[in-house]
């Protein structure tokens, strides 16, 4: 069963594979290719388990692929593509094919595979195979041969043993072709060679080629696989092998009559010679002969052109193959070799020569062997190599240039090969070569004809996987290859490149720049393999031995520099976000910022010289906003790379710190939000991208400080979420025209939703485009929304590579602008209108709720005419229903950070405005939704502030208690409607029952008349609106009402209205007492019950019918608080401040206590604080006189302190100061002064003891942040605020002093008398805590 499981599973990931191929997907999107890329290597690690089926499927996809009739240069392409993702994936297979496979599987392995990798070699097909294809089947036909030899030579020798002098010219003898692509072993070739020696003379001329053309292949393929093999047959030569090579050589000699037959075996013999090195000690006359001729005929004078031609291959062959024995081991070889090399040499790179024939790929292939034997020959003389880098000459010579380089450095099997560092002479010519090409790429120069290279080239283990012919591609020109080839040298061997012997630094430092900058280019190029190529070139540049190239003089600050050049040109490619494969890029970037790190980390110190440069901080700045900037992508990876990316700026801020004495904030002002994006980034490979992306929000709305990337990120952002919303407008129209909700194209919806997440990020990070007065800053507190009518710097921290700037230089964008514009888009189609209503909702950051109400109130204030009058219509009541949503979301968000801010909100005019509007509407569902914000908005009333709560509160009561009244006593005979307007009278009450708590009836202004009448009229109007309401809900009870829903609604109304009753006369006792005491006696039972159960409420929320006389006198000086509560147009206390310098010093005590109760009792103690503050700023010269004097705005503070402090001091300080008095610890002297020590103690002891102690008590003070006072933290961040205008630098030691010096050391200093403990402290711990609260 579990076999065939696991077969089921192998044969469904082929499956998807074979579905994945470009053939039958077109479509190969980035996560389309990654997929498929792991679908391979699944298959090729199950090959290891069921190689049979694996491999039996692979050929059936094979099959499947080759039916495929493409009708279109794309189709063909694509089919193209997937025989050689398939190819390359039978190959792995077969490479690791288990050595176990028994005879009957290869046989069967060999019947099946074979044929199909023939069809690519050329086999019995009319139309031509593309390089590529033939180069991946010979590959594949390799591996299979590996463990398979056996069965595939046999074929071979059947072929060879059926062939005879009279069998038909059309007889198939394909199956010696294979002898090419096959693993040759030295047994092996000892064999195919013996048995065609045997069947020599009975081939025919076409059979003999063809075989004699297949052996030469055979022999390289087993010199080039088994070399060591080879280096020892010189030592111990097999005797059989060398008769089989002689008897060969002389059958050649007498195989063909005609010289230029003859000639071209030339280079067959010189490998015969090769391997025989007996041939050439005991030398006969033939051979002598043919070695003659061959010198002769490579002679530069010679006229013959073709034998000069075959002598010329014939001599490449022949010092290929010295390369492969030591000279000591045949000497005689070594001295013929010698005696070619010079003419060889000046044949073979003589551009005069070669532009008198033409470019063609034999003569690319035997100049990259002969450049690479010449070098390996002779590495001291290099001239060779200096004709090839010539400029001027043929595109063909630098190809040979940098393959025969890429050979060189890529194939070093024997060990007296020399290495290519004897080549790093060359590197300025090098340098100026990839220059020179690059140049020409961009140009779109072409000089000379394009280069058709071969697949069989040099480079046969892949070097390229370009398609090489203009039948696949007509942009690829010898340049561009050429171009490609270069950068894959610089990251096999960076030194070819930067080796600068004997330069300036600054020579150095430029010509490494340049490099680098060249490289930089290519990762935009849309030539195939250059972007990934430079890629890795740059990352191997980035090693940290290639760094100290880069200039050695100076390495630290030239690895600044050109590193900030690099991250400055990608990220600003990278912010158009139209690079193709900016996903690829991106990740990239990723692993340069890691090798960044580490270079960081090993220079341990000095590792910020050079930082300081302005290079440097625009490439963070640009690297920050990028990072920013791809977190609203709508490709999920691109969003995880750069959640990544963050944690690595904040490792490198950690390096950098760790080198000097900087903090975190020097470098990274927000460095705790960027580490907390980093660790949100999902491990998982499925992941919920709209729930990564709240997470993301979530995190931005934390963001404290501005800085120029953040800002620029914003401000990017801005432009394309402008040049997206066309798209946005013109998917309305075609949702309009066509009368759907859904997009007819999918492209359209996914623009959409990402300008949807470009809003959400807009709305997070707007903070940063605020004016230091509106927003947070990292003052270690939590804070409160300071007034916008204070200007302000915004704070930079004080870092390495980020000066402080203004707004102004900062930012052109406008928040305001942003939202204005999104408000106007509620009105658009209804897909549109919930994203943005949900992204103002719950994504805007806080310190934006001002700015929002102030749109919105914008918004509404075109509903009313300069009179006053109300115009109705679709499009404001559409509006008004998104305000109500908007506002509902903005007051249920109960983070920390949403309180701070909404003490600042305007809300009363807002409010009215709605309900007004509300007022003239006939819908039912829009008066619900109002009430609920109602509701809401009153249970947040401590959050919140109103500059005149009883008459706002008095205004909306009345507008609601209407709507009850109107649907009270209709006669609705419809069940949906009248349902709806139960609910409505159910909303509706719960808002009016939270609006009486503690409300006093207070009548419009200029009413005449009796005040108390007035006021008694007004309780006798809603009292009896309530007991009809009451009334209606009698059939709570009755035995006809049906179902259990209805009688739940009509219980909860009734108890709403008991409530609202209670509420409302427990207020207006004065007023309420008499209309209501008649209700005791009435003839009802259930309204006396009703008046019951009133008075019950009213008694247990405390109210005494003996204060009716306070309740009168309260109300006479209502507008007395009102008075001194009073605030003008732009926030200032007239009356309060004008109280401040008329009180004289002995009553600024009890005037600080009242201002306090009476601000703080009206939601206007923010206000309060930051207008006495301000007085105290200003008046101040100096930092140090701050706050020093017996000044209204201290006395205020140290209330603030005593009041609102209190329980928190006796939570964090009382069981610390508690176990100080413990018996055991009750001894233990603190005590530092030596003058003041007894003789029995140590000062250094006693210094321990005092540190320990200091340590406990700091630790459980940082650590009750979360328990600081509310009203204190609003106290802090005024105070940070309002000195940070004057003094910027001493507004963090302003908060800090405050709190301690006035809060926490009095009340450790004297515990007793604070009330912390209830006996006074020994001397020994008064002393020690004296000592400590000296080292707060």
């Amino acid at each position: 069963m579990a076999a065939q499981k696991a077969a089921e599973w192998v044969t469904s990931i082929i499956s998807r594979f074979d579905e994945q191929l470009p053939v039958n997907c077109p479509q190969q999107d980035t996560g389309l290719k990654k997929s498929t890329e792991q679908l391979r290597q699944c298959i090729v690690k199950a090959s290891k388990h069921k190689f049979q089926l694996v491999v039996s499927n692979l050929t059936h996809v094979l099959q499947k692929t080759a039916l495929v009739k493409p009708l279109s240069p794309e189709q063909e392409r694509n089919r193209h593509h997937s025989q050689l993702l398939v190819l390359d994936t039978l190959e792995k297979c077969l490479s690791g094919e288990p050595k176990d496979t028994s005879r009957l599987d290869e046989k069967m392995l060999v019947r099946l595979l074979l044929p199909e990798i023939c069809h690519f070699l050329g086999h019995n097909h009319e139309t031509p195979v593309l390089p590529e294809l033939k180069a991946a089947a010979s590959r594949c036909l390799f591996a299979l041969s590996l463990n398979n030899v056996n069965a595939i030579f046999n074929r071979i020798s059947a072929r060879l043993q059926s062939v005879s002098p009279i069998q038909d010219e059309s007889s198939d003898i394909s199956d010696i072709e294979l002898i090419q692509h096959i693993n040759v072993n030295w047994c092996l070739l000892q064999r195919l060679l013996t048995e065609s020696v045997q069947k020599l003379k009975q081939l025919k001329k076409t059979e003999l080629w063809l075989l004699l053309q297949s052996l030469e292949r055979a022999i390289w393929n087993c010199l080039e696989h088994y070399p060591h093999e080879f280096a020892s047959l010189q030592l111990n030569p097999n005797r059989e092998l060398e008769d089989s090579c002689q008897k060969l050589f002389d059958l050649i000699v007498t195989s063909f009559e005609n010289s230029k037959r003859k000639s071209a075996m030339w280079p067959l013999q010189a490998m015969l010679l090769a391997l025989n090195p007996d041939l050439l000690h005991d030398i006969t006359p033939d051979k002598k002969l043919f070695i003659e001729t061959v010198r002769k005929s490579l002679s530069p004078s010679n006229s013959n052109k073709q034998l000069q031609e075959h002598a010329i291959v014939a001599c490449v062959q022949l010092c290929k193959a010295f390369t492969y024995m030591s000279w000591e081991d045949n000497s005689d070889l070594n001295n013929i070799v010698l005696s070619v090399l010079t003419d060889l040499k000046t044949l073979l790179f003589n551009p005069q020569r070669q532009a008198s024939r033409g470019s063609t790929i034999s003569d690319v292939e035997l100049m990259i062997e002969g450049c690479v034997a010449c070098f390996r020959i002779t590495p001291q003389n290099n001239q060779h190599f200096r004709v090839l880098l010539n400029t001027g000459i043929p595109v063909s010579f630098h190809v040979v240039l940098v393959h025969s380089l890429y050979t060189i450095i890529t194939k070093s099997t024997l060990d007296w090969w020399p290495r290519v560092d004897q080549l790093y002479q060359f590197s300025t010519q090098l340098r100026a070569l990839l220059k020179d090409t690059l140049l020409k790429v961009n140009q779109g120069t072409t000089l000379h004809a394009p280069l058709r290279i071969n697949p069989s080239l040099a480079l046969l283990e892949r070097v390229t996987s370009l398609r090489l012919r203009d039948r696949c591609t007509e942009e690829l020109t010898s340049y561009r290859y050429l171009l490609v080839t270069i950068v894959k040298l610089i990251h096999l061997d960076p030194m070819l490149f930067l080796y600068n012997s004997g330069k300036a630094g600054h020579e150095i430092q430029s010509s490494t720049l340049n490099l680098i900058k060249g490289l930089v280019t290519l990762l935009f190029s849309s030539i195939p393999d250059a972007a990934s190529e430079a890629m890795r070139a740059l990352l191997v540049l980035h090693q940290p031995a290639n760094i100290v190239l880069w200039n050695p003089e100076a390495p630290i600050p030239t690895f600044w520099d050109i590193h900030s050049t690099i991250i400055f040109i990608i990220g600003g490619k990278l912010a158009t976000h139209q690079v193709p494969a900016s996903t690829e890029l991106l990740s990239w970037l990723r692993e340069l910022l890691i090798y960044k790190n580490d270079y960081l980390l090993k220079l341990k110190e000095n590792v910020n010289r050079g930082s300081q440069i302005s290079s440097c901080r625009d490439a963070a700045t640009q690297l920050e906003a990028v990072l920013f900037t791809y977190l609203w992508s709508s490709d999920l990876e691109a969003v995880q790379i750069s959640m990544s990316c963050f944690g690595l700026l904040c490792d490198e801020a950690d390096i950098r710190c760790s080198a000097e004495d900087l903090h975190l904030s020097q470098i990274i002002p927000n460095y705790q939000v960027y580490r907390d994006i980093a660790k949100a980034c999902p491990r998982a490979n499925h992941v919920d991208h709209p729930a990564l992306l709240k997470d993301i929000l979530k995190l931005l709305r934390k963001i404290e400080t501005p800085t120029p990337g953040n800002i620029r990120a914003w401000e990017d952002t801005y432009q394309h979420w402008e040049q997206q919303m066309r798209t946005v407008s013109q998917l309305k129209m075609k949702m309009e025209d066509t009368g759907t909700q859904e997009s007819p194209h999918r492209v359209g919806m996914d623009a959409v939703q990402e300008w949807s997440n470009m809003s959400g990020f807009l709305c997070a990070l707007s903070a940063v485009l605020l004016p230091r007065g509106h927003t947070r800053h990292s003052s270690g507190s939590s804070s409160c929304v300071i007034d916008t009518r204070k200007s302000s710097i915004v704070s930079m921290g004080q870092s390495v590579s980020t000066p402080n700037l203004p707004v102004e230089t900062l930012s052109s964008a406008n928040p305001e602008q942003f939202l204005a514009t999104l408000l106007k888009l509620l009105c658009v189609g209804e897909k549109i209108r919930d994203l943005v209503r949900e992204n103002l909702g719950n994504e805007l950051n806080p310190a934006l709720y001002r700015t929002l109400f102030e749109q919105i109130k914008i918004t509404l204030d075109k509903i009313f005419d300069i009179t006053g009058v109300i115009t109705v219509s679709d499009g404001y009541t559409q509006s008004v229903e998104q305000a109500i949503y908007i506002i509902k979301c903005v007051l249920g968000n109960v983070s920390e950070e949403s309180l701070e801010h909404l003490s600042a909100l305007s809300i009363e005019p807002l409010m009215l405005a709605l309900a007004k509007y509300v007022r003239h509407l006939d819908g039912i569902q829009i008066k619900i939704d109002l009430c609920h914000l109602v509701t809401l908005m009153m249970k947040r009333r401590d959050d919140l502030s109103f500059q005149n709560a009883i008459r706002f509160r008095n205004k909306l009561v009345e507008y609601l208690s209407d709507w009850i009244l109107g649907n009270s006593n209709q006669a609705i005979y419809d069940e949906n409607i009248h349902s709806l307007t139960r609910e409505l009278d159910l909303a509706a009450m719960e808002a009016v029952v939270s609006l009486l708590d503690q409300l006093p009836l207070q009548l419009e202004e200029g009413d005449g008349g009796n005040l108390g009448e007035a006021k008694s009229q007004l309780f006798q109007k809603y009292f009896t609106l309530f007991m009809n309401l009451l009334s209606d809900c009698g059939e709570v009870d009755s035995p006809d009402s049906d179902g259990s829903k209805q009688r739940g609604s009509l219980q909860a109304l009734r108890n709403c209205t008991v409530q609202a009753m209670s509420n409302l006369l427990s207020a207006n006792i004065e007023s309420g007492i008499m209309h209501s005491l008649g209700l005791g006696y009435h003839m009802d039972l259930q309204t006396r019950a009703t008046f019951i159960e009133v008075l019950t409420k009213i008694l247990h929320q405390g109210t005494e019918f003996d204060n009716l006389g306070e309740t009168v006198l309260a109300d006479r000086f209502e507008r007395l608080v009102e008075l001194v509560t009073m605030m003008g147009d732009k926030g200032e206390l007239p009356i309060a401040m004008a109280l401040a310098n008329v009180v004289s010093t002995a009553h600024m005590d009890e005037l600080a206590r009242v201002l306090v109760s009476l601000f703080d009792a009206n939601h206007l103690l923010y206000q309060l604080l930051w207008n006495m503050f301000s007085k105290e700023v200003e008046a101040a010269d100096t930092m140090q006189t701050l706050f020093r004097g017996n000044s209204l705005a201290s006395k205020i503070m140290t209330f603030c302190f005593k009041y609102y402090g209190s329980n928190y001091l006796h939570t964090i300080l009382e069981p610390l100061i508690q176990k100080l008095l413990e018996i055991k610890l009750e001894n233990i002297s603190y005590e530092v002064d030596p003058s003041k020590a007894y003789s029995n103690e140590t000062v250094e002891k006693n210094r321990d003891n005092l540190i320990g102690i200091t340590v406990l008590f700091f630790n459980k003070i940082i650590s009750s942040s979360q328990n600081f006072p509310p009203q204190l933290r609003c106290v802090c961040h005024c105070l940070y605020q309002v000195v940070a205008q004057r003094f910027p630098m001493n507004s963090v030691g302003a908060v800090g002093s405050a709190i301690f010096l006035r809060f926490i050391n009095p009340a450790i200093v004297s515990p007793y008398e604070m009330g912390l403990i209830d006996h006074q402290p020994s001397m020994k711990i008064k002393r020690g805590l004296m000592l400590m609260s000296k080292l707060f």
